[in-house]
């Protein structure tokens, strides 16, 4: 009975650890005080399209709430949205990217044509398009203002539904994206 109980555990342990999202790019600069810094904002990403998408908007408000919280979490401040970003000591850029994909499998020789004739016949493996999908990408940014250097970059990918991206879906991506955050812990 404890064996089973173990495995039970064990199994569900096992689940839980899994993710369906991949981390992309984690990079960081290795010499970075991270205590140093207190406080953080994010970049007004209407800059670049003053009228973007609802669903674009939604999407990096949804990414914002989860860095925020993420960056709370290990002790940094988010000023208040009536602050100037430059005011902070680290700023963040989201750039959230929807691409169509396509998946393929790969032929057999079993569905080679029939042949009878010369020696010299030649069969090769194809790609053969089986379906599409889509597949979002967030990035991460943090840029030490005074300095104005990139001091992390981070992507994490991860297939999407046919009706996009859930608010607990954006908060287990951003999660799996700080894992390896090298900033302060709390």
């Amino acid at each position: 009975m404890k064996t089973q109980f173990t495995l039970i555990i064990l199994f569900i342990v096992g689940i839980m650890g899994c993710s369906s999202y991949r981390i992309v790019r984690n990079q960081g600069d290795k010499s970075t005080n991270w205590t140093t810094y207190r406080t953080f904002a994010f970049i007004d990403t209407t800059r670049i399209d003053p009228t973007p998408s609802a669903a674009y908007q939604a999407a990096i408000a949804q990414v914002e709430r989860a860095v925020g919280t993420e960056l709370t979490r290990r002790g940094y401040q988010q000023l208040a949205s009536n602050q100037p970003a430059s005011q902070s000591d680290l700023l963040v850029n989201i750039g959230v990217v929807v691409s169509e994909k396509t998946q393929t499998r790969q032929t057999t020789i079993y569905e080679a044509p029939r042949y009878i004739g010369q020696r010299r016949y030649h069969w090769q493996s194809q790609d053969v398009p089986v379906s599409t999908y889509k597949e979002g990408t967030i990035s991460l940014h943090i840029v030490d203002v005074k300095q104005n250097a990139l001091i992390w970059d981070a992507a994490v990918a991860g297939v999407l539904g046919k009706k996009g991206a859930t608010s607990e879906q954006i908060n287990e991506a951003v999660d799996k994206a700080f894992t390896r955050f090298p900033g302060n812990r709390k």
